[in-house]
């Protein structure tokens, strides 16, 4: 099992991670890419799919399948990572509810798989979505913020700049991984360390 976490930076910050993602997984495999959390008024899931081609390509991650609907997934052995993008963490937290994905990926990453989440990616891997409220808006209107819960009951909070963040951040009773948008946290059997700028662990008491 590996997950890979981006604090959500441009391409050019997030180098070392990217470079990290490609190194381990077996690039003859499908990698999966999942654009939900993007919105359509925003980018397109096709305009998703030509930048994540082009991104990774340069890795040498050259097959990509995208999946734009969860309910016809099918996880399995075929895929060398399944990767999860960015954007508004509550519309992908609602179709992840729709379907049976927060199954499918525990079962995936327990049989030694690679997921990478960026940004809204990311922050779904957490107990729970909360820190998203600091920027997405909820207009799908969810009620159950659980996330994946990945992380040994932490959440994740993206784009972290302490100066703009830290007061939000200090009403939060959550155990809390930081990621600047530099950062990268890698979790994997070994335990866990980071790539690029380091992440802030916030560890609470309730």
């Amino acid at each position: 099992m590996t997950i890979i976490l981006s604090g959500g930076g441009d391409p050019e910050v997030v180098v070392p991670i990217d470079k990290y993602f490609a190194s381990i997984i077996d690039l003859q495999k499908t990698v999966l890419y999942i654009p939900n959390a993007m919105e359509p008024h925003v980018f397109s899931y096709e305009e998703c799919y030509e930048w994540f081609k082009k991104t990774y390509g340069e890795y040498g991650v050259l097959n990509v399948e995208l999946c734009i609907d969860l309910r016809t997934l099918n996880l399995d052995g075929r895929y060398s990572a399944v990767f999860i993008g960015g954007g508004n963490t509550f519309k992908l937290l609602n179709e992840i509810q729709k379907s049976n994905f927060d199954v499918q990926i525990h079962s995936y990453l327990e049989t030694g798989g690679v997921l990478y989440g960026g940004s809204a990616g990311a922050i779904v891997c957490g107990k729970t979505i909360e820190t998203a409220i600091y920027a997405d808006e909820n207009y799908v209107g969810i009620n159950n913020l659980s996330g994946l819960n990945l992380l040994n009951n932490y959440d994740v909070f993206c784009h972290y700049d302490p100066i703009k963040h830290d007061s939000f951040i200090s009403k939060q009773n959550h155990n809390l991984y930081l990621l600047f948008e530099e950062s990268g946290l890698i979790i994997n059997d070994s335990g866990f360390f980071s790539l690029g700028k380091p992440f802030v662990k916030k560890t609470t008491l309730f």
